[in-house]
C-alpha cells in the first residue's frame, strides 16, 4: 500500500520509484504546460522515462518539451498528435503508436475537457463524452497490442471526483442532441465512464500482466477550469469564491495533484489491486460512487461502445 499523502509533490514520488520508471516508455496525454500532464511529463523524463508527449497542438507539445528539456537536458521525449474530439485522428495517432520499436510500458489517459458548452465532436457524440471517454475508450484499445508486449504494463484512466455529478446515462447520452445539456451532468458521466472502463478492462485482463487503474488527480486549478463562467463560481460557492479563486482545503498545487499518477503508474505495492480508483495516492475505492463500480454498469458501457 502507498505510504504517500494528499501532500507529497509528484517529483518526491517519482524519486520514490526510480527503479520502475527508468527507461520505461510512457504516453502521457494532454500536455499543456501547467496542467497535470506536463508535470506527470516532466517529472518522470527526470527519473530517465522516455515520455511520448501526446496533445492536440504540436505548438503546445513544443512548449513542454522545451521547458522540459531546459530543466532537464537529457530527457528522453517523442511527440505525437492527438485530439480526443477526432476519431479519425485517434486513429491515425494509434497507428503511429503501433509502429514503435519496443513496447509502451504505461499509458496515461490525462487529457480531457470540463463543463464545456454543448458540442459535438466530428462524429456527431456529445463532446465531453465523446472526449473523455469514447476517444480514450477508443485509444486505449487500439494500442493495447503495444501495451501488451511490454513486460508489467499499465494503464492510468484520469477520472475525477467530479464523477458524483452525475453516472452515465445509457438511455440519452447525448442530452437530447443538447436540448437539455447539462455540463456538469455531462462531464460527471464522462467521468464515471472513466472508472468504470478501468474496472471491466481490469477485469478482461485480469489473468494478463496488465494493471488498469483510475484516478481522482487532487484539486488545482488549471487550464481544465477555462470554460468555468460566473454562475459556475455562485453553483460550487463551497469551493470557489465569486472572482473565481479557489477557498477550503481542497485546494492542492499541480504538482501534488499529479502524485497520485505517478502512483498508479509505478507503484509496486498496487500491483494486486488492479481495477482500482485511487485519490491522494492512496487505493480509496469507497471513495467512488456505487453507480461507478457497479458490475452491470461497467458491462453495459463496454459493451454500448465496442
Amino acid at each position: 500500500m502507498s505510504t504517500f499523502d494528499s501532500n507529497i509533490d509528484a517529483i518526491d514520488v517519482a524519486k520514490a520509484f526510480s527503479s520502475e520508471i527508468k527507461d520505461k516508455r510512457v504516453i502521457v496525454t494532454g500536455v499543456t504546460l501547467g496542467g497535470f500532464g506536463a508535470e506527470a511529463a516532466r517529472v518522470l523524463a527526470s527519473e530517465g522515462a522516455e515520455v511520448v508527449l501526446a496533445g492536440r497542438r504540436a505548438n503546445k507539445i513544443k512548449e513542454t518539451a522545451d521547458a522540459i528539456k531546459a530543466e532537464f537536458p537529457k530527457a528522453k521525449l517523442k511527440e505525437l498528435l492527438f485530439d480526443l474530439n477526432s476519431q479519425a485522428m485517434i486513429r491515425k495517432s494509434a497507428a503511429e503508436v503501433l509502429a514503435y520499436d519496443g513496447p509502451v510500458d504505461v499509458l496515461i489517459l490525462n487529457a480531457g475537457i470540463m463543463g464545456t458548452p454543448y458540442k459535438r465532436t466530428e462524429e456527431g457524440l456529445e463532446s465531453q463524452f465523446g472526449n473523455n471517454h469514447i476517444g480514450n475508450f477508443l485509444f486505449t484499445n487500439l494500442v493495447l497490442p503495444k501495451l501488451l508486449e511490454a513486460p508489467a504494463p499499465r494503464i492510468v484512466s484520469v477520472a475525477s471526483l467530479g464523477h458524483f455529478w452525475g453516472p452515465v446515462r445509457f438511455d440519452n447520452i447525448g442530452f437530447d442532441e443538447g436540448k437539455t445539456y447539462d455540463k456538469w451532468a455531462a462531464y460527471g458521466q464522462s467521468k464515471t465512464a472513466n472508472i468504470l472502463f478501468a474496472i471491466e478492462l481490469a477485469e478482461r485482463y485480469k489473468n494478463t500482466k496488465l494493471k488498469v487503474f483510475s484516478i481522482h488527480p487532487g484539486g488545482a486549478v488549471t487550464s481544465l477550469h477555462q470554460h468555468m463562467t460566473k454562475e459556475d463560481y455562485e453553483k460550487f460557492s463551497d469551493y470557489y469564491n465569486p472572482d473565481g479563486t479557489p477557498k477550503g482545503d481542497w485546494i492542492r498545487t499541480v504538482s501534488q495533484s499529479t502524485a497520485t499518477h505517478i502512483v498508479a503508474g509505478f507503484d509496486p505495492s498496487i500491483a494486486d489491486k488492479s481495477g482500482s480508483y485511487l485519490a491522494e495516492c492512496q487505493v480509496a475505492n469507497e471513495q467512488a460512487a456505487p453507480y461507478a463500480l457497479d458490475k452491470v454498469n461497467r458491462m453495459v458501457c463496454m459493451r454500448t461502445f465496442i
